[in-house]
């Protein structure tokens, strides 16, 4: 009963209205930017055969469906690229919800969720300096917005929204370990005073290896300044079969369960593209100025939390 008087406190908390309204704005000002640049928004996939396989081991989150055995969305990666392919459907995007059961290793993070909302896009023959460009014109258009239209909520939240005039750097992971050690993300975050783009991790297969130059990929995380950590992940993507087969043996990935997605790279149908997911309740943490991502959400989602509903 104490658990269920301390959710309800927090229903009241002053802070609760403020973090919705700039929820709206944060999501009107996302859909907007690209609706005015052309971009086709999709619904989100909830299910399916196959999903995100991830970079680091979770739970599996799947559901019995009479004879099919159904995984719940970690990433629609794969649908992103099938919906290239579609007639007029060479920039999309999608608030698309992800599941993943993480394990308890990370059940301490600020950052993590076991469900979250990314937003999610990808463009036909992108290319990373192209994403880059557009997910730099994002971010500082949503501050844009948030500052113009809520500044009796900011002030409510005693937050100061910076502002960000000049271009993100970008940095090449070989560098910044060298430099920092394996923590590098960690420490850069925390003495930034801007946004900043961080190039070439080793990762899942669908990753775009750099052409020519084994070991090497065209893909990129933006970090947000201040301690908060990773923005957004996105890469080029692998399109060509061969090379597809080769990244996933590299992993030593089971090839069976994607036998049909498989089969459209085989028939030359997926098509070059670059693309990336933006975490929303990490960028409303980020823009509110709160240090716990429970903080911006009614409904407790962090990882090793029991929550009542």
């Amino acid at each position: 009963m104490e658990e269920i008087a301390r959710n309800f406190a927090d229903f009241a908390h002053p802070d609760t209205e403020s973090i919705a309204i700039i929820r709206g704005r944060v999501l009107q000002a996302l859909q907007h930017y690209l609706l005015d640049r052309d971009f086709k928004q999709l619904m989100p996939i909830l299910m399916s055969p196959i999903t995100d396989p991830l970079n680091h081991a979770v739970y599996p989150a799947e559901i019995q469906y009479e004879q099919r055995r159904l995984k719940l969305t970690a990433s629609m990666i794969f649908h992103k690229q099938l919906a290239l392919t579609a007639k007029g459907h060479d920039k999309i995007f999608i608030v698309a919800p992800n599941i993943r059961l993480e394990k308890a290793e990370i059940k301490d993070s600020e950052n993590h969720l076991l469900e979250f909302s990314q937003f999610d896009f990808e463009i036909r023959d992108g290319d990373m300096h192209q994403v880059m460009a557009l997910i730099e014109g994002l971010i500082k258009h949503v501050f844009s917005e948030v500052n113009q239209h809520c500044a009796a909520e900011l002030a409510q939240l005693n937050r100061q929204l910076p502002h960000f005039t000049s271009a993100f750097p970008i940095y090449s992971s070989d560098e910044l370990r060298a430099e920092h050690g394996d923590d590098f993300e960690k420490i850069m975050s925390a003495s930034a005073q801007t946004p900043f783009f961080v190039t070439n991790y080793r990762r899942e297969f669908y990753d775009r290896e750099t052409p020519g130059k084994r070991g090497a990929y065209n893909n990129y995380d933006l970090i947000y300044p201040d301690g908060y950590g990773e923005a957004l992940s996105g890469a080029e993507r692998e399109f060509e079969y061969e090379q597809i087969v080769y990244r996933m043996n590299e992993l030593s990935m089971d090839l069976q369960p994607f036998a049909n997605y498989l089969e459209v790279a085989r028939r030359g149908l997926l098509h070059p593209s670059a693309g990336g997911g933006l975490g929303i309740e990490r960028l409303l943490k980020f823009i509110c100025g709160k240090r716990r991502i429970r903080d911006v959400a009614l409904f407790d989602r962090t990882v090793g939390t029991s929550f009542l509903f």
